[in-house]
Order: C-alpha cells, then sequence, then structure tokens
C-alpha cells in the first residue's frame, strides 16, 4: 500500500510563489496588496508564523544591505544579538561591497550577500528577486527571527527581505519610503524610536531593548585577520616611529561631503612642521586627489595608500594610527571603531542641526562612535541652500559647497585643540 508523504514546507512554497509570480505579474498593481495577503495566507498555512517560545530560537536573521559606514555602526548590534542567543544559528545579510569587513565577524555563523538594486527597479521584479534569495537560503530554516536595525529612508527591500524569508518575528525600525501600515505588515514590532534617540547606534541598539532584549555593551568593533594587521604593518614600516600618524580619510560617499583637497594641503602642510606624518585612505576615485598630496607635502612626511589596501587592511591600517583627519565617512567610523580620536570636517551648517534632527540632521545621526572628537561644520548655508527646502545634511549641490566655508586655519586649530584632549 502506497504511503503519501507531503513534500517539506519549503518546496510547497517554492511551488506557490512560482505560480503567485506568473498572476501578479499579469494583475493590475492596484491588487498588489491581495497577492501580498495571499502570500502571507501561505506562509501561515505552510507553519512559517507558528509561535515557538523564544527559548528554542535556532535561526536568527539580521539584514543591512547599505554602505560602509552603516555597518561599522551595527558591529555593536550583531555583538549583542549574539548575547542574546549564544545558541542560535544567526545569519548576516549584507550588500557585495560591505561583505569583506564583516567576512570575519565572530558572532555569525554565516555572511551572505545580496545586492538591493537600483531605487526605481519593478516591484514585482524586486519581490521576486528576493524570493528567490530566500527561497535558496532561508525557506528551508525557518527563520524564529529576523532584525532590521536600519532607521530612516531606502529600507524597503531589507523589510520585503525579512517578511519573505518566513520569519515568524520580524523586528526593525520602520522606513519612511512606505506608510505605517505596510511597515506593520512587513514586521511584526515596528521599534520606532522616541524623539531623544538620534544617533543612528542608538537607534539600533533600540531595536533590541524595545523588542525586550538586553544591550550589556555598546561599543563598536573592526573584524581583520592577522594576515590584515601583518600587511598593514609592512606598509606602515618606514614612517617613523616617533612620529604621531594621522590617518586623513578624503573621501565619502557623497562628492557634497568631501572637503576640498586644496584646503587640506594647506592645513597638512601646517601640521608637517611638527612631528606629525599623514597617512592619505581612499578608494579608487580618490587617486588624482591623494597623489595631488603627496606630491605637495614632504616626502618624508606622507605615505600614499589610496586604492592599494582591502577594506580589512584599511581598518588594520587605521587601528595603528594616532589621530584621525577627514569627511564624515566609512572611514570616519572605521577610527572611531579603533578608538582613534577623529577631527572631522562635516558639510552640514550648524544652523540646521534642530530641523527635524532625527531625519534629517546627518551631523547629529553620525557622530564619531565612543572616541574623542573634534567636529567642525559651517555656520550657515552657502548661498541658495540657505533658501531651498531642507533635506538630508542640507546641502543641495551635487559638488563640494557647504562644507567649503570651513578654513584651513579652523583645521588647525581644531586639531590642536584635539591633541590637547589627548596628550
Amino acid at each position: 500500500m502506497a504511503i503519501y508523504v507531503p513534500s517539506p514546507p519549503h518546496e510547497r512554497l517554492s511551488n506557490f510563489f512560482g505560480e503567485f509570480f506568473r498572476e501578479m505579474r499579469k494583475a493590475d498593481p492596484s491588487l498588489y496588496g491581495n497577492f501580498l495577503m495571499r502570500a502571507e495566507e501561505e506562509f501561515n498555512r505552510l507553519g512559517y508564523r507558528e509561535s515557538t517560545r523564544r527559548g528554542g530560537v535556532e535561526n536568527i536573521l539580521i539584514v543591512r544591505i547599505d554602505a560602509i559606514g552603516d555597518m561599522i555602526l551595527t558591529s555593536g548590534f550583531i555583538r549583542e544579538v549574539r548575547a542574546n542567543f549564544p545558541r542560535a544559528h544567526i545569519t548576516l545579510v549584507v550588500s557585495p561591497r560591505v561583505y569583506p569587513i564583516v567576512e570575519l565577524c565572530p558572532y555569525v555563523n554565516e555572511v551572505l550577500s545580496f545586492d538591493k538594486g537600483a531605487s526605481d527597479e519593478n516591484f514585482v521584479d524586486l519581490l521576486e528577486r528576493i524570493s528567490v534569495f530566500c527561497r535558496e537560503h532561508f525557506w528551508h530554516k525557518k527563520i524564529s527571527v529576523a532584525f532590521s536595525p536600519h532607521f530612516g529612508g531606502g529600507n524597503f527591500p531589507v523589510l520585503l527581505m525579512l517578511w519573505l524569508s518566513g520569519a515568524r518575528e520580524r523586528i526593525g525600525n520602520r522606513t519612511f519610503s512606505v506608510d505605517m501600515g505596510f511597515n506593520r505588515f512587513l514586521l511584526t514590532k515596528v521599534t520606532d524610536p522616541p524623539e531623544n534617540i538620534i544617533s543612528q547606534p542608538e537607534k539600533f541598539f533600540h531595536v533590541l531593548t524595545a523588542a525586550d532584549f538586553k544591550v550589556n555593551q555598546n561599543h563598536m568593533e573592526l573584524w581583520y585577520s592577522a594576515e590584515d594587521f601583518q600587511r598593514a604593518s609592512e606598509l606602515l614600516e618606514d614612517i617613523p616611529p616617533d612620529c604621531k600618524k594621522i590617518s586623513v580619510g578624503i573621501g565619502a560617499g557623497a562628492v557634497n561631503r568631501k572637503y576640498p583637497v586644496e584646503k587640506y594641503l594647506v592645513a597638512l602642510k601646517t601640521l608637517a612642521e611638527k612631528n606629525f606624518c599623514f597617512v592619505i585612505l581612499g578608494g579608487k576615485t580618490e587617486l588624482d586627489d591623494a597623489a595631488f598630496l603627496e606630491k605637495n607635502l614632504p616626502r618624508e612626511k606622507v605615505l600614499n595608500l589610496a586604492g592599494k589596501t582591502t577594506l580589512r587592511e584599511s581598518e588594520a591600517v587605521i587601528s595603528q594610527m594616532d589621530f584621525y583627519i577627514g569627511n564624515c565617512s566609512g572611514v570616519k567610523h572605521m577610527a572611531a571603531a579603533a578608538q582613534v580620536p577623529v577631527l572631522e570636517i562635516n558639510r552640514e551648517p550648524q544652523d540646521r542641526e534642530n530641523i527635524a534632527p532625527s531625519g534629517l540632521s546627518e551631523f547629529l545621526n553620525f557622530p564619531p562612535w565612543q572616541t574623542k572628537a573634534v567636529r567642525l561644520r559651517p555656520k550657515h548655508p552657502l548661498g541658495d541652500c540657505a533658501t531651498l527646502p531642507p533635506i538630508w545634511g542640507h546641502c543641495h549641490h551635487k559638488e563640494p559647497h557647504c562644507i567649503t566655508q570651513i578654513t584651513p586655519q579652523e583645521i588647525i586649530a581644531g586639531f590642536e585643540r584635539l591633541y590637547r584632549e589627548t596628550i
């Protein structure tokens, strides 16, 4: 007598979504919400949303698919997730660019990379692309709890991944790109931080505390190998041992966050007259600016490493520095995580700080976390930035603009103050 053995839930879910997307592509976009409700019903029918005791958690998912600095500032969050789930299998999903800096993370069992794509990608294409990723990596595991620490805009693909992963509990800060009702559909707990929590690291940790998990430590970490450290040491071996080493971060994720390299040169020339040496850091887009500084600073005072190190080697280099001078960037956050004192040059005008600070203030959202710092910024917007509507960072131009009001003399004075505070 034949015995019927039903296929496992992940295979039935895969069959469901195959037909689901064929129908969805033929449907009017106004009906997309009905399709998502059907998918949620299928997750429930196949047991993915069944409740179990928290003590029985086995598979945890953390999704963070954005920039380098954001990932550095999430390192403490990942550590605290592990502390709350010491025996769980933790999977971390990051962007391809960020993958190298989390590859050696000691708090996760698995690191996967996913490109969230362009912001104008067709909704059905995005949904299907994420579902294929989840089918390959998550549906056979049955995720117990999934976290999204991101706060703000641009997080919609992350919330879709948490939902499509099949996770029973889906916990995260809301995204501004969809209405609150949709946030509550995709997440089982929306952890919208209160107004007094502004810095991004605090918002990340709030995801845990708001969901009744513990945060025991709130520092950030860098994860590089002994080989990375050795390579960094070899690159730095010609710098005189009695010379104070300053890493100079001339790159940034947005061009208008970059301070003009010609003005950097004026400040660095003055500092070069004292016992300071400079290690220039940057990517391929900073090669020309780095070469300019290398050419115009005293040869024995400058080491140009722009484009010459991997991300982890950059972290290892920064960990051996005495100071950081530079833009608001991922390199700045690396320095802060390594407890290197930071002199930051920021584009955001002082008199814009209180305009929707949690949503628009780059300066307040992204401080150098838990290290000594002096932060320079213009007092007022420049030109038409004073009359245009408020935006993130409060500078509307695509090239360096508001940030150019900071003078080399301010950098020199700011560094001298930072130096006095650290000796």
